[in-house]
């Protein structure tokens, strides 16, 4: 198992409160980015339906290569999804097939752009359509093409009705990096704060650390003297204990021996009055009698 890594108080703090604000920043800021997407993508949506039926009240008449008035893309296809008169150059890559276009008709979908043209949507309508040839022109661009709604005369087709998202996908990116540089100013003095507030709040608990180990220093060291003293004690008391088994055992001994055994008790004595002597005059611990 690897080593632990103790992260000091006033460090971990400061980490949790920024991370907790970063993530309830990310969240924000992804829920405001979606809101701003999914705004302009209503207002995109919007801007087709106005456009469609602004062109099919009014009658629409399209020739290839020509610009349909209004803010909206138009591409006119046959029934069977062929192209009759393709939108301007850069537009949308739309599906041609007859179950793509039968899927996504009458209701806006996103379709992503030729080329680097970004995102479009596009709204499929059943249309009607008469086609006419332009008089004294030839080519593949001679033929006009006037569009009517689902109800009227001529054949059956479709009109591709179109609003870029390129400027939707502009804003949003303004709007996340305006969020995401506030959003950083915003951490970087809350870490600032949350560093001072740690500081402040863990400096009381340095100065009660501190106290503590000085209380602690006299206990050790009564504690250190009272084991070194025990331990004299007990050799003063088995010295006397050692005598007086000496004289149960074996009577009182000769007068020589006699002398010397009761100068060693009368030393051991003197001894333990001094250690006890000692004891007395060791301070006791705060916070404690004495």
């Amino acid at each position: 198992m690897g080593a632990r890594i103790a992260v000091p108080p006033g460090v971990l703090l400061p980490c949790l409160a920024v991370s907790l604000a970063a993530a309830g920043a990310v969240a924000t800021g992804v829920a405001m980015v979606s809101g701003t997407s999914g705004y302009l993508v209503r207002q995109a949506n919007q801007d087709v339906l106005e456009c469609t039926g602004s062109l099919l009240n009014t009658g629409l008449v399209m020739v290839p290569g020509s610009v349909p008035p209004g803010a909206c893309g138009v591409e006119l296809l046959s029934a069977g999804g062929q192209v009759l008169v393709p939108a301007a150059a850069g537009g949308p890559a739309i599906p041609l097939g007859r179950s793509w276009l039968a899927a996504h008709r009458a209701r806006p979908v996103t379709v992503p752009g030729a080329g680097s043209s970004g995102r479009w949507r596009v709204l499929i309508m059943a249309v009607r359509y008469q086609a006419s040839r332009i008089p004294y022109a030839y080519g593949p661009d001679d033929m006009r093409y006037v569009v009517s709604g689902p109800a009227g005369r001529g054949q059956a087709g479709l009109t591709a009705v179109m609003a870029g998202l390129a400027g939707a996908g502009r804003v949003t990116g303004r709007v996340a990096a305006g969020y995401a540089a506030a959003a950083g100013v915003v951490l970087v003095l809350l870490a600032g704060a949350a560093l001072a507030a740690a500081r402040a709040i863990l400096r009381p608990l340095r100065a009660s650390r501190a106290a503590e180990a000085a209380a602690r220093q006299p206990a050790q060291e009564m504690s250190r003297r009272l084991g070194e003293a025990c331990l004299e004690l007990r050799t003063s008391v088995h010295v006397v204990r050692g005598f007086a088994q000496y004289c149960r055992e074996r009577g009182t001994p000769p007068a020589a021996g006699l002398d010397r055994m009761m100068r060693r008790v009368a030393d051991e004595s003197a001894r333990m009055d001094t250690l006890l002597q000692g004891l007395q005059e060791t301070p006791a611990p705060p916070g404690r009698d004495p």
